[in-house]
């Protein structure tokens, strides 16, 4: 059996053919797939690899998976019936016994039109809140275009019979569904070991010269909130104890470096540029406090691997993370007032530190890999069935 992932990500093809990305989708991604089905197509936009480090990013292909490009999907077209990319979607879908569309993205709700034209089977993830992604994306036509977003995810999963969501409440307050639907996150975080937090405690407790405060996500994307954390920090700096601001994470940095030496912050910013998924643990335990002051967020990856090391995590109230931290963690999108305020008691707070690592641990068991999988299981499973049953 083979089955169809349609989603906007772009994968970066080597020299050799084998296939990496910069954000998650590392091979391991795929197995949640593979162990119902023999093969998968990955269906995404593909560059080239470049002069890229490959030891700093995920290698996504392996065994059972094929990649194959769709034209960038984004621009006038995108408002017609006829999409750039359509016609290469439509004739992937027709080889394909059933399609996981992940949304919101341009090529998912292509590849949905395309099975509802060839009558195959679809199942939706729902990763994040169609209209809140274009409508902090950083320029006019991602506003004029986030109410057309909307109701085109409004649309789509009011048809579906299989739908996932990556949160608990909010995507489907959203986006409600009508079928058979799970909660189900698609992070998934090693067992948390016993010790995680005794070690965490013990960093609490020592005398470091230097307190470590970090973010994760990409240097170009217009609604992570980088620009809320630099403003805070300059604010509350002769307040704080000696600090170093972390960003890991891809993209051009000279914005943000312009910014920080605007605002006195310079000697203060390290960029850690990127690592795979399997060294993200390694740099969240040299993070003391982690901060996610996002514009829009589905659920919150990067926040739900911070919490799972102990780290004191800190964030705004949109998407979902307010079903990740309590009340007094989280800020307004764009506070900056509250948000330096909250970052000032915490980083003088030894006390709250340790509060706050105890609470984000145990709320991070929920998302341990062998908690999710059976769950996950369950539902492709069951849209297997259905698959089967038409055949």
């Amino acid at each position: 059996m083979n089955w169809l992932f349609a989603h906007d990500n772009r994968f970066l093809e080597a020299d050799d053919g084998q296939i990496y990305s910069e954000v998650a989708f590392a091979y391991s991604n795929w197995e949640r797939y593979l162990v119902h089905i023999d093969q998968l197509t990955v269906l995404a936009r593909m560059e080239k690899l470049g002069d890229l480090n490959k030891k700093a990013i995920n290698l996504s292909s392996g065994p059972g998976v094929t990649f194959q490009g769709v034209e960038d999907p984004y621009g006038v077209r995108t408002l017609t019936p006829f999409p750039i990319g359509y016609k290469t979607v439509l004739e992937a879908v027709k080889k394909t016994d059933g399609v996981i569309a992940r949304l919101p993205s341009e090529i998912g709700y292509m590849a949905l039109k395309a099975a509802k034209k060839t009558n195959t089977p679809y199942c939706i993830e729902v990763v994040g809140d169609g209209y809140q992604t274009m409508a902090t994306y950083g320029n006019w036509k991602g506003k004029i275009y986030a109410p057309i977003a909307e109701r085109k995810m409004k649309r789509n999963i009011a048809t579906s019979q299989h739908t996932l969501y990556i949160t608990e409440r909010h995507l489907q307050e959203r986006y409600p569904p009508v079928g058979y639907n799970v909660s189900c996150s698609n992070v998934e975080i090693p067992k948390i070991e016993k010790d995680t937090l005794v070690r965490r405690q013990a960093r609490i407790e020592s005398d470091r010269k230097r307190l470590h405060i970090g973010m994760n996500g990409s240097l170009s994307s217009p609604y992570k909130g980088f620009e809320t954390t630099f403003l805070a920090l300059a604010k509350i700096k002769s307040e704080l104890p000696p600090f170093e601001f972390r960003i890991l994470g891809r993209g051009p940095k000279e914005r943000w470096q312009d910014l920080a030496k605007e605002l006195g912050l310079e000697d203060c910013v390290v960029f850690s540029g990127t690592l795979p998924n399997k060294d993200v643990c390694t740099w969240l335990d040299d993070i003391d406090i982690f901060l996610m002051p996002s514009k829009t967020e589905g659920q919150g990856r990067a926040l739900i691997e911070a919490l799972s090391r102990g780290c004191s995590c800190l964030g705004s109230n949109v998407g979902g993370i307010p079903e990740l931290l309590e009340p007094e963690q989280l800020h307004e999108s764009g506070d900056v007032a509250t948000f330096a305020n909250q970052i000032k008691v915490l980083a003088i707070s030894k006390e709250k530190q340790l509060q706050y690592a105890e609470r984000g641990i145990e709320r991070a068991r929920t998302f341990q890999s062998e908690i999710l999988q059976n769950k996950r299981q369950e539902f492709f499973h069951r849209f297997k069935e259905v698959i089967e049953m038409r055949n």
